[in-house]
Order: C-alpha cells, then sequence, then structure tokens
C-alpha cells in the first residue's frame, strides 16, 4: 500500500512537472524577452466560424525576397526602431543574428519578389461583444532570445486600445 503511494505522488509530479515546463516554454518570452511595437497593415475582421479573434497583418509579414528562400525556410529578420520607436525591418538572414534585436519567422509563400513570413502572432484572441477600433492599430510584443514573440497589447496612436463590450452580459 505504501508503494502505490510513492508511485501515485511520482505519477502526479511529473504530469505537474510536464505542464509547468510546458507553460514556461511558452510564457518564456513574456519573461524574458525585449519589448518591440511593430506596425500592422489593416486588419481583418473576426471570423465567426473559428471564434472571436482578429487576424494582424503586419507590414514586416510581407519582404524583398532573397533568390535562395523557400516556402518552409525558417528566416530571422533584424529589427531597427525608428524615432517613433516602431520596429521596423532591416535585414533578413537564414542564420540567427548575434546582438540586435531579432523575430524567428517561417516563410509562408514567395512569388519570386516577394515573400509572405509568418511569425506565430498573427491572431489575437478576445472576449465575446467586444469592440475595438481596427485603424491605425500597432502591436506591443515581447520577443526573446530565441526570436520567439508575443502580444502584449494593441496600441492606437502609442496608447493602449481601449475594448468596449457591447450588450455584454455575465454568460458572454
Amino acid at each position: 500500500m505504501h508503494r502505490q503511494y510513492k508511485r501515485l505522488i511520482v505519477g502526479v509530479l511529473f504530469i505537474l512537472l510536464v505542464a509547468g515546463g510546458f507553460i514556461l516554454y511558452l510564457s518564456w518570452p513574456l519573461l524574458t524577452g525585449t519589448t518591440a511595437v511593430l506596425e500592422t497593415l489593416p486588419i481583418d475582421p473576426f471570423d465567426p466560424l473559428r471564434g472571436q479573434y482578429i487576424t494582424i497583418n503586419y507590414k514586416i509579414g510581407t519582404l524583398p525576397a532573397p533568390s535562395d528562400i523557400t516556402e518552409g525556410d525558417t528566416v530571422y529578420i533584424t529589427l531597427k526602431k525608428d524615432v517613433n520607436g516602431t520596429a521596423q525591418f532591416e535585414k533578413l538572414s537564414e542564420s540567427k543574428p548575434k546582438d540586435s534585436l531579432f523575430i524567428k519567422g517561417e516563410v509562408e509563400s514567395t512569388n519570386g519578389e516577394k515573400i509572405r513570413v509568418r511569425y506565430g502572432i498573427e491572431q489575437y484572441f478576445f472576449e465575446r461583444n467586444a469592440y475595438f477600433p481596427t485603424n491605425n492599430i500597432f502591436v506591443k510584443v515581447k520577443i526573446d532570445s530565441r526570436g520567439q514573440a508575443r502580444i502584449i497589447e494593441l496600441l492606437q496612436n502609442g496608447k493602449p486600445v481601449v475594448i468596449d463590450y457591447k450588450n455584454a452580459s455575465f454568460l458572454s
């Protein structure tokens, strides 16, 4: 009987350790990352079939295509902050930069002149019945030392976006 309790405790601890490690892995950019503000293109409205979210298109999502880049390649985009503090595209590389701010992405498509890059921060989820402006939006992100990014907040005119909840109820 005593041995069964030990096995149970070891099993529960193992599950908690794995779950904690997964949470830490996903939270690492938020805990250790560098803050950057990214400029967006017009934002698509949410899709009612997939839930309450918006799809965000970033200015750094479409870039000039080097000749040796193909779909599925991992790329590193070096960012440089402009006079307004917005992170702008500086250069693209297939190897991780050493001493500069960069974001890691995957080439989604290429047409010879341009490539489309996904960074894993193209969707922003929110609660039902939420309304907020979709023009002139910037996204504040944290980027860790591996180039992984996580969204912190949406900005409009340099200020956090205020989300209004229309017809909100206790169950919405």
